[in-house]
């Protein structure tokens, strides 16, 4: 750790820069699972709707009929849930890379992040109040 006062060598704050910009990777990688997972999840809800529609039952492992609502709502909690988890990461990553010395940077991708998993909660909270 550089002690104050002290500059990093130019090595050092390549080094640094290279894991910033992998974990800026790691989370756009998080945010497009995510958006597939929840993507999904309305997907199939609406083809288990059009099933049922049609008298059509999925049953599960234990013999439960799987609702559309049951099944969408799992996929977007799986990846609305995923995604926070995500961002949190990314931030102790990020907190743990400004201790040793990155500057202060802004993270266009933790914004849209932050932003789609808070979309993400209240798609889910209101699919929770519609019950």
């Amino acid at each position: 750790m550089d002690q104050p006062g002290q500059t990093l060598d130019q090595n050092t704050h390549l080094a640094l820069k290279r894991n910033f910009l992998a974990t800026e990777r790691t989370l756009m990688a998080w945010i497009r699972t995510s958006i597939s997972m929840i993507g999904f999840g309305f997907t199939l809800a609406k083809l288990f709707q059009s099933l049922a529609s049609s008298n059509v039952l999925i049953r599960g492992p234990a013999g439960n009929v799987w609702t559309a609502e049951g099944v969408g709502m799992l996929l977007i909690s799986l990846g609305t849930f995923a995604l926070i988890l995500a961002v949190l990461d990314h931030r102790r990553e990020w907190k743990q890379l400004r201790a040793v010395g990155l500057g202060p940077r802004f993270s266009l991708t933790m914004a849209v992040a932050s932003v789609l998993a808070i979309l993400g909660v209240m798609a889910l909270l209101s699919l929770v109040v519609s019950f």
